[in-house]
């Protein structure tokens, strides 16, 4: 397994390990969505900045863009209070547009480098799309509930990007 394709399913891992620990933390009855979800989004951040600096000889720059677009979607809903039904399904689609955006960009650079993962990464852009959708729906709840349903959100959204290094290698053999 090459360098990058180690260091994404390293990183995507921890992800999917902190979409668990939301749900766990929604199990155990924690309810402030709104420290989880920011701090969801700066852990995110963080990661896919470390994931692009690492693999940063490789010129793929979707670390960077999603690192960028989780903070801004962090620090605009730190000024919302979340007392409002409206306001985390909002934050959610606008993420999920600003990752969608992102992850077609990987599909053409994967497609301008004439990778057979592009069309993987179209397949997951248009689950991803479904299930923040879905996701977004679903969150006319109490904050226990919201919990979850933000947990199994980064959950599913951690399993979809684990897939991707997972299929380059398996393709590459």
């Amino acid at each position: 397994m090459k360098t990058k394709q180690f260091v994404d399913v390293l990183i995507e891992g921890v992800l999917l390990l902190c979409g668990l620990v939301i749900i766990v933390l929604g199990i155990c009855g924690y309810n402030r969505i709104k420290v989880v979800f920011i701090s969801a989004l700066f852990t995110y951040a963080i990661f896919n900045f470390i994931q692009f600096y690492l693999t940063r000889k490789s010129k793929d720059m979707e670390g960077l863009y999603t690192a960028l677009a989780s903070i801004l979607v962090g620090i605009g809903d730190i000024y919302f209070p979340f007392t409002n039904n409206i306001v985390l399904p909002m934050s959610i689609m606008v993420w999920a547009m600003l990752m969608s955006i992102i992850k077609v960009i990987k599909a053409d650079y994967y497609n301008d480098r004439r990778d057979r993962v592009w069309k993987f990464k179209m397949v997951t852009l248009v689950v991803f799309m479904i299930m923040s959708v879905l996701t977004s729906v679903a969150l006319n709840y109490n904050s226990n509930v919201q919990v979850l349903i933000v947990g199994y959100f980064f959950v599913i959204n951690g399993i979809l990007e684990l897939s991707e290094p997972i299929v380059k290698y398996l393709l590459g053999k």
